[in-house]
């Protein structure tokens, strides 16, 4: 019996030990390898910076590097004051990094900063959520899982400097948000050891505690084997990036001269509405259907939405972090708003219950819901445009070169 055992066990030992080694190799070979962060990748909003690890923790190692998350209004690069545009050559004396895309809402920057172990602490980070998240269903699942990264949640339940009572309020989410998933009728499938793990952090039982014991290998081997994908997949972005020194001495910015020069661009931008939109994105949404969107949203409502939670649980994140972020609060298009029937009570509803979050927790941010009738604020129904970026701009600066 002995014999036999010895038979079957110590090949199988035997090729358990070669595997590991061979994978191990393959990381040590990959993580040796990796090119430096390149400035240039800063402007580019990759997906990688948003699902990955690596990105992010070499950007907040730069000591010239100011990082912002932030979700769709990061797009807008054809508008020369967003920040990518106005802090190119590092012309304040810091680079930024854009993270985010659309739907990255405040439960997805709370992932990511929570996986991001000790790379940004005591780091100046910006944080931008959009008003058109704060419906009353918050993120829908299926936008959520198109952001979320099994390899960030892994991390962030590995972090023993997260409480416990963070680690339960994200599971929370990630629980539920992956059950709606999954009850949708073309949802992708969900990796069921991924979805048990969140459902036993949530709420645990002995039978899920036995589980999660089972699966603790499959977790540690998922762990490592994301992060070496993470750094296979930006190699490349890596390799074909550029760096730019700072001058010596940093320039005297005239506001002023730049807000007209904003104010140029917009009149150019804008010629075929009456709203100071973006003509692509006056023809593509609105256009002929202008008369058909008069009062849609008579009875939308922003008053009551998850999206209020997940804000304070990505502020309570920051607190343990030890991140003091700055928070930009966004107006929405006040003209558009009075004309499909968003009325100004109802968005000063939203505005204030935002503020009183960010009081709530100590946050600094920028309010410029005061700004809401500005004409060439917005590019568009809900994003920052020629004026909001280089409020945006200004406010950055203040805030790099504080403390």
């Amino acid at each position: 019996m002995r014999a036999a055992a010895k038979t079957v066990l110590l090949p199988a030992a035997a090729l358990a030990l070669a595997v590991a080694l061979a994978f191990l190799g393959v990381g040590a070979a990959v993580t040796g390898m990796m090119p430096p962060w390149r400035d240039s990748v800063g402007d580019k909003n990759h997906t990688e910076k948003i699902t990955g690890q690596y990105l992010l923790r070499q950007s907040a190692a730069q000591e010239d590097t100011l990082l912002i998350f932030g979700s769709s209004e990061l797009r807008t690069t054809e508008i020369s004051t967003h920040p990518a545009n106005f802090f190119a050559g590092k012309r304040a004396g810091f680079q930024v990094d854009l993270v985010g895309r659309g739907s990255c809402q405040s439960l997805i920057h709370a992932l990511q900063i929570a996986a991001s172990g000790e790379a940004l602490r005591g780091k100046k980070v910006v944080l931008i959520t959009s008003p058109q998240s704060y419906v009353p269903e918050g993120i829908a699942p299926d936008l959520f899982m198109a952001n979320f990264s099994c390899q960030q949640y892994l991390e962030l339940l590995a972090d023993d400097s997260l409480s416990g009572e963070i680690k339960t309020a994200l599971s929370c989410r990630v629980a539920e948000l992956m059950e709606e998933y999954r009850a949708l009728p073309d949802a992708a499938p969900v990796d069921p050891a991924i979805a048990a793990l969140a459902e036993h952090t949530a709420a645990p039982t002995i039978l899920s505690a036995v589980r999660d014991t089972i699966l603790a290998p499959y977790y540690g081997f998922s762990r490592w084997l994301y992060s070496v994908k993470d750094q296979v997949s930006v190699r490349q972005i890596l390799a074909e990036g550029e760096d730019c020194a700072a001058s010596g001495k940093l320039p005297v910015i005239d506001w002023e001269l730049e807000a007209r020069a904003a104010a140029v661009q917009a009149e150019a931008m804008t010629g075929n509405n009456g709203f100071g939109m973006l003509d692509g994105y006056y023809t593509t949404y609105i256009g002929s259907r202008l008369e058909r969107q008069k009062d849609r949203d008579k009875d939308l409502s922003y008053t009551r939405s998850k999206e209020y939670d997940d804000l304070r649980l990505l502020f309570a994140v920051c607190r343990e972090k030890g991140v003091e972020p700055l928070f930009i609060h966004v107006p929405l298009h006040g003209e558009w708003s009075d004309y499909t029937g968003f009325s100004s009570e109802r968005r000063e509803e939203y505005y204030q219950n935002v503020r009183k979050i960010a009081e709530e927790y100590g946050v600094a941010a920028l309010d410029l819901t005061g700004y809401e009738y500005e004409e060439y604020f917005m590019c568009d129904t809900m994003h920052l445009g020629w004026k909001g970026w280089l409020a945006v701009d200004k406010a950055l600066i203040d805030y790099y070169y504080s403390g």
